[in-house]
């Protein structure tokens, strides 16, 4: 059979798939068309829900949920490292090191620690 010759059987085959997609795309329009908007609204306020059950089910099953998780370091700071951040920072003020700067690297990366803590640069 000629490649150009196109048959009843395939047309019909082409006809019951088109009208399956448009099935399957109403579908998903009625049934989960809310999903990624409720997730973009989710991920705009992970902060505030992430704060609010560390406030509900305190820090340390937080704490455990968030290494588990492994969470980023923003989200599993405590009050303790709050408050050694900021008296590191009166200690080097009172030094007259202010205003500290990682310089840039090539791809981004540094070791174990940037540079400004290892050298108080």
């Amino acid at each position: 059979m000629p490649a150009d010759i196109v048959t009843t059987e395939q047309l019909r085959y082409q006809l019951a798939f088109s009208h399956a997609m448009e099935r399957t795309t109403r579908h998903w329009q009625e049934t989960f068309a809310w999903y990624p908007r409720m997730q973009y609204c989710h991920y705009q306020r992970i902060d505030q829900i992430y704060l609010e059950s560390r406030q509900r089910y305190g820090d340390g099953h937080f704490l455990k949920y968030a290494s588990r998780r492994r969470l980023a370091k923003k989200f599993m700071v405590t009050a303790e490292e709050v408050a050694d951040d900021l008296e590191d920072r009166k200690m080097l003020e009172k030094d007259g090191i202010t205003g500290l700067k990682v310089p840039a690297t090539e791809n981004g990366e540094y070791g174990r620690m940037k540079p400004s803590k290892l050298y108080l640069c």
